[in-house]
């Protein structure tokens, strides 16, 4: 009678425990659903020093992406 009290009470937590991990890993995808979209820009080089940049964070002009306002006007 032991031995089956003691099985069901380690059947019990290894589903708490699965249950668990199930719903972080869910917690976490939603979370990285977020990141993705914003790892999704589109990334531009700077024309002056080559410099990776997100598209809606450089500085445009005549077709060309810049990190900086020191940079933009280094093409005056």
């Amino acid at each position: 009678m032991n031995l089956i009290r003691l099985l069901v009470i380690a059947l019990i937590v290894y589903l708490v425990i699965q249950i668990f991990k199930r719903w972080a890993a869910n917690k976490n995808l939603q979370s990285g659903d977020r990141q993705k979209i914003q790892e999704e820009q589109k990334m531009v080089a700077c024309d002056v020093c080559q410099l990776h940049i997100p598209e809606n964070e450089a500085l445009q002009r005549d077709g060309k992406f810049f990190c900086s306002q020191e940079h933009l006007e280094k093409q005056d």
